[in-house]
Parts: C-alpha cells; structure tokens; sequence
C-alpha cells in the first residue's frame, strides 16, 4: 500500500512540475494531516505532521488511550492512519485488604473513586483516622494507614472481691474475667464475665454482699444450714430436735439487718427440752382430740356437759414450763335467775334464792285485780310454774294484767307492730281513727260499772 501511494505521488510530481527554463507549471507543497482535537488528550509532536510523519497519543493524567494502538502515521491524502485514537477515564485495581475490616461492595473503580472501609466486630476505629481511600490519577490508591484496634472493655471493678486471675492493664474483645468475693461476703449475679463486641461486660459485673455469719448451733439438735459457707441477706434456717425433746422458741431465724447496714440473725437459737405436760381433766367436760401423750405445743379444746357451762378458756397449750396455758378451764352449773314478771310475784320466796339450778321449778301468781293472759302450766288454781332450762333460761313465763285490759292492750300492741313495719300514713290514720273509737267505748264501759257499784 505504501508502495502504491509512492508511485502516485511521483507521477503527480512528472505531470506537474517543469524543469528550469520551461514554463512554470503550479508549486507543489507537501502533503499535511491536520491536528486533531482529542479529548483529555493530544498527538505529540504536536506540529510538522506532514506526509509520513508519526505521532504518539498521550492521555491526561487519570485517562487512558482506547485500543491497543497509539501510535498514528500520516498519509498523502491529508488523513491519518490508523484513525485518531480516543482517551478514557482510568481505573484503579481491587483496593487494598485492611487488617480487621471490610469494605463497602463495589466493583468498578474509576479514578476518583473513593472506598470506605469499616471494621468487623469486636473491633473499633482508630481515633483521627479517617476510613476512606481514593483511586488516584496514576491508577494507585491513597495510602491507608492501620484503621481498626480491638474493642475495650472498662477495667471490672468489685468491691470487697477480686478478680481470679491476675489483672490486666486492658481487656479487649472476648476476653473472659472470674470473680471472688473477700470472706465475709457472697458474690451476687455472675461468677464469669466476657467482654463484648460493643466494649461492655456480659453479664454485667456482680457485687459482693455482707452476709451473716455461721448460725448458732444447739445441744440435742441442729440446724438447716449445716454445710453452707456461706449465709446471706434473707436466708431462713431451721432448728429440730433429737427424737423425744421439744424445741423451745422460734422454729427459724433469719438473717436480717437492724440498721439497713450491718447483717444479723433475727432472734437466739431455741433449745431442746425434754417438756411434757400432764394429761388435763376437767371435770363434767370433754376434750378434743383425744390423746394420751401432751408434749410441747400441743393443743386442747374443752366442752362442757349439758346443764354445765365453761368458765375461762376453750383451748389450752402445753408449753415450755410443762403447765397449761392459759390455765385449764371448769365446768358449773347452768343458773337460771330469779325470774321476773310484771304485776305478778313468785309464791315461795322464803328462801331468797336469786339463781336457780337446772330443773328447779317456781310458781307465779298474778297481784290483786290482774289475772294470766295466756292458759299455761297452772298447777294450782290461779298459779303457774316455770322451769330453769339446761341452756339458763325458764320455760314460758306468764303475763299478768288488769281485769278488761286485755283487748286494749292487744289494740295497743298491734298498733306499735304496725307503726314499726312502715304501714303508709293514709291506713295509720285510719287505724289511729279506730283506736282512739275503742278507747272512748271502754271509758264509757268503766264509767257505766262504776255507776253500777
């Protein structure tokens, strides 16, 4: 081809040109490809590109040339050959791996570019050190220092214990801590602890609580607690007695605190005692339940006969003094009082009795001008005998009254139940009416009788 573009050229040099001393034929200049204009580039040289000249692509700082050719030749026709190359923006490789962090998913990285890293768990940013790389023009990233350093935890601090192993001037990430509490005291929460990925401690870290010391021990008996170092805030113990002997005081103690500071045991320790109590009797009672041993604490309850009632209390217990408390009751016999009876007395009252035992009897008899309301146990003519029950009260006692009374006083009756059951106003008016009309006819009775006499 270049061959070919030679001869054309030579021939159009025979055809045009004249030698010396013959007409001048039109100048012939040699052949130019023009400068092109190459975005964020140019050809170099970058002047005299005349015919078979060459000319080198150089891309701005960042860019790239497009194709594997950059090198161009000028042809005779004015044009170049191959065709003017193009320039690209550049891109950088892969960013670099940082120790301990990930970056953000990209995959393309042009010049510009910018990548931030971050670091994986248990592991912080460096104070002042900024995460972020870029892809610079000579195709190389900026320089990343060391970013990420592991968490740390705050040194554990327990008062009144220790750590188990030895301390540490830091304690980063996954480390694990064992605590121990100083004599006297009992670890509350967990034993263990591991510093975690956000620069705290799971579990929290525990305290060390005051605890009470070894509870009293006792003769013939023992304690729950027997075995146990350690005696903390709010622990209850138990006491029991050998087979035969009776505990004495408080069953439990508890380990308590009488100022909110200090710690201490609620009360003594009880004792055991050999303590039996003999067997109760009262006399014309009964005792519930029935047993035939009374040790301490044991309870009883007492009930009378009939015809007899309890005097002092039901129920007794044995306790440590081997005595009843409160003391065993007694059972009397049910009284009756002398019974009283309107307008009436009794017809035997020689012997001044004002109780009666069960069963005694006494006859009434109504004063002068009042007789028995009612029929009842008349034994005598004109009398009526009462009986003095088991439970202290009389068999019906009679109502003496005034000769014609009777239907008056039954009116009168009848109209006070009427008044308290809530009769309306309009039918006590009525009945008021009806009374006041059987008041005026029993008046106008007496007056006629007295006339009479």
């Amino acid at each position: 081809m270049q061959l070919l573009e030679s001869l054309l050229f030579l021939v159009k040099l025979e055809g045009g040109c004249r030698h010396p001393g013959v007409t001048p034929s039109p100048e012939c200049t040699e052949a130019q490809c023009p400068v092109p204009d190459i975005t964020h580039g140019q050809l170099k040289p970058a002047q005299n590109l005349t015919y078979g000249s060459t000319a080198t692509l150089e891309c701005d700082a960042g860019y790239i040339p497009v194709g594997a050719t950059t090198t161009v030749r000028c042809l005779s026709a004015g044009r170049w050959h191959p065709r003017v190359p193009a320039c690209t923006l550049g891109h950088c490789p892969y960013p670099p791996a940082v120790d301990h962090a990930d970056r953000n998913p990209q995959r393309s990285f042009p010049v510009g570019a910018t990548v931030t890293y971050f670091c994986r768990a248990g592991y912080t940013l460096l104070p002042e050190v900024s995460p972020i790389t870029t892809c610079l023009k000579n195709f190389t990233w900026s320089v990343i220092p060391k970013l990420c350093q592991k968490v740390q935890c705050p040194s554990p601090v327990i008062h009144h214990g220790r750590e188990v192993s030895p301390r540490k001037a830091e304690y980063t990430f996954g480390h694990q801590v064992e605590f121990q509490c100083e004599p006297g005291y009992v670890l509350r929460g967990s034993q263990r602890g591991q510093c975690w990925s956000d620069g705290t401690w799971r579990p929290p870290a525990p305290y060390c609580d005051k605890v009470c010391g070894p509870p009293p021990t006792i003769a013939s008996g023992q304690h729950s607690a027997l075995g146990a170092e350690q005696f903390p805030y709010g622990l209850e113990v138990k006491y029991s007695c050998v087979e035969g002997l009776s505990l004495i005081g408080d069953e439990s103690i508890y380990c308590t605190s009488d100022d909110g500071v200090n710690l201490t045991w609620s009360g003594p320790a009880p004792e055991c005692r050999v303590v039996r109590c003999p067997k109760p009797a009262v006399e014309r009672g009964r005792m519930t339940p029935q047993r035939f041993t009374f040790p301490y604490g044991a309870a009883v309850r007492f009930s009378c006969d009939e015809g007899f009632v309890l005097r002092g209390d039901a129920e007794s217990r044995c306790l440590a003094d081997s005595a009843w408390h409160p003391p065993l009751p007694t059972c009397q016999p049910v009284l009756c009082p002398q019974p009283q009876v309107a307008n009436g007395r009794l017809k035997s009252t020689l012997d001044g009795k004002m109780w009666y035992q069960t069963n005694a009897t006494v006859t009434f008899e109504c004063l002068h001008g009042y007789h028995f309301a009612d029929d009842g146990d008349m034994s005598l003519e004109g009398s009526w005998t009462a009986t003095c029950l088991p439970d202290g009260s009389w068999t019906p006692l009679p109502k003496c009254r005034k000769e014609g009374d009777s239907d008056v006083c039954e009116e009168v009756d009848y109209i006070k139940t009427a008044f308290g059951c809530g009769v309306p106003i309009a039918e006590m008016k009525t009945l008021l009416e009806i009374q006041k009309l059987f008041l005026e006819i029993k008046k106008l009775k007496v007056e006629l009788g007295n006339l009479n006499e």
